[in-house]
């Protein structure tokens, strides 16, 4: 556990590495080309490592945040790097049953499976130069708004930071310390691909242990992300680490003491059983659909529902807006600030005069609380969460850095949310209501996709807003042949508090859909199993 001095801290460390302030600093280039050379790295154009050990989180979706990332275990990894093309393929497979599945030790358990996978989830994760695209079988799925990140991933690996710290326009500069349990080591600190800042960490014997930088992050501002190596062999002369372990977000949960509840840290783990260097063919061709795919602008749909209820759609999740007499109402603000802002533009179209006053955040998973802070940051309004999440939502709004990337919140914040009045907690059930309209607000119970979550019923119009419950299928296509603990619950819940639901509006799907129908799929469906 850490104090939030210790949060601070570590921002700290990272700044104070831009700038050594003693004569007695170790000649970075010198280090780098020392540990590149004991971890037989001067001739290596290419490596390619597996191991069927380890897990891959699923970040930002735990079952309450101050629970560790969920970690579905792999069945089989193989990652293949050139040094030369820049350029990685990632394949690997993914389960939720058997041993492991619940996450990594001091992490997350069995409800925090967010979503529980059925036989084996493959996954191939492609990058070349300024190119990502992931394989579904072999169909080509461009990845335009992921290459940087995945560029940047080879270089956060044990011969790839060194070689990018030796890098033109790297600029390394390095410090010699002693840190706690590991004696003392040499960090050096440098830039890669022109803009994060990397830290390289090596031991006495000159082997990379640590690799740290931070991101930009939707929901958490500055995201730290964190590699550790340990564990090396000696394969062929060249000396690979046959454990790696990765964190995503700080691992400081202090729940209880007022200060901070995020739990979420673990994020991936592999015991390497073999390596080769210097593969023939180790770079992917491009494919013609990734190389001109670009990245999508955000585009918002607009469905009429109801009098005065709009169903803000057009991507992977949508919003719902509620007219009110005097204001609107929002339920959920998912993804990022560029889709909330395109969003309230729409509603302020729809709606010139009344400005948005609520919005009701249905839970804490990272998708569905990216374009909260723009809602904040524009309107100034309250957010309506579950009491139990209160705690994080005040955190992710206020406390955490956002140097890299600062959006709207962190230039303008307003003094209601520095001073913590921007929440509005909900136990069991809250009234919202002008006299015309009303909106009730529950508490969905007995939940194992996520703690707190909400679903928003409106009485007269016979509608359930709900956000990762039920996706009904594309138009025309078939009802899921599995029910779900999700689909079972939401009904469940629909029943106890006794509601009268004609639509169901969902946050992912694109489309209301009857109630009636989901009733049926439910009630006569076969259940899933892990």
């Amino acid at each position: 556990m850490k104090s939030r001095f210790a949060i601070a801290g570590a921002v700290v460390l990272v700044t104070l590495m831009y700038a050594p302030g003693t004569a007695q600093e170790p000649d970075a280039r010198a280090v780098l080309q020392a540990a590149l050379k004991a971890m037989g790295g001067e001739n290596l154009r290419s490596v390619q490592y597996s191991g069927n050990e380890g897990y891959v989180a699923a970040v930002g979706q735990n079952y309450n945040p101050a629970m560790d990332w969920p970690a579905p275990r792999i069945t089989a990894y193989m990652r293949t790097i050139d040094y030369e093309a820049r350029s990685s393929r990632e394949e690997y497979g993914l389960t939720t049953s058997g041993a492991g599945a619940g996450g990594p030790v001091g992490g997350g358990n069995a409800p925090a499976i967010t979503t529980p996978i059925v036989g084996e989830q493959r996954r191939n994760w492609n990058v070349r130069e300024n190119v990502a695209w992931n394989l579904d079988g072999t169909n080509v799925v461009p990845q335009p708004a992921l290459a940087e990140v995945r560029q940047l991933e080879i270089w956060l690996t044990p011969h790839g930071c060194l070689k990018a710290a030796l890098a033109p326009g790297a600029n390394p500069i390095a410090i010699e310390r002693t840190e706690q349990n590991k004696g003392r080591i040499v960090a050096v600190s440098f830039v890669a691909l022109g803009k994060y800042r990397v830290q390289c960490s090596m031991n006495s014997k000159n082997l990379v242990e640590r690799v740290q930088t931070w991101l930009p992050n939707p929901v958490v501002g500055d995201l730290y992300h964190e590699l550790v190596y340990g564990d090396y062999k000696d394969f062929n002369g060249v000396m690979f680490p046959t454990n790696f372990h990765a964190h995503h977000d700080l691992d400081d949960d202090l729940e209880g003491q007022g200060v901070n509840v995020s739990g979420g840290h673990n994020s991936f783990g592999l015991t390497v059983s073999n390596l080769r260097v210097n593969v023939s063919d180790a770079a992917p061709a491009i494919p013609d659909a990734a190389r001109t795919a670009k990245v999508q602008p955000v585009q918002v749909s607009v469905q009429k529902i109801a009098n005065g209820v709009y169903y803000m759609g057009g991507g992977t999740h949508a919003s719902i807006a509620v007219e009110f007499r005097d204001h609107i109402t929002v339920f959920d603000a998912p993804l990022n600030e560029e889709r909330s802002l395109a969003v309230i533009r729409e509603i302020k179209r729809l709606v010139p005069n009344k400005p948005i006053r609520y919005v009701v955040s249905s839970h804490h998973h990272w998708d569905h609380l990216g374009g909260l802070r723009a809602y904040v940051a524009s309107e100034n309004l309250t957010v309506v969460v579950q009491q139990n999440n209160l705690p994080y939502y005040a955190e992710v709004l206020w406390i955490r850095p956002w140097t890299l990337q600062p959006d709207r919140l962190a230039l303008f914040p307003p003094e209601e949310v520095s001073e913590g009045y921007t929440f509005e907690a909900v136990g069991q059930k809250f009234v919202l209501s002008d006299g015309t309209r009303t909106m009730e607000i529950y508490n969905v119970q007995g939940l194992q996709h996520a703690q707190g979550m909400l679903i928003a019923y409106l009485p007269q119009e016979k509608l359930v807003m709900e956000a990762d419950l039920f996706t009904p299928p594309a138009q025309g296509a078939p009802m899921p042949t599995m029910v779900t603990a999700s689909h079972r619950t939401f009904y469940n819940n629909v029943q106890r508090l006794n509601l009268d639901v004609t639509t169901i509006a969902p946050i992912h799907g694109g489309r209301t859909f009857p109630w009636a129908e989901f009733a049926k799929f439910v009630t006569s469906g076969k259940p899933a199993t892990n």
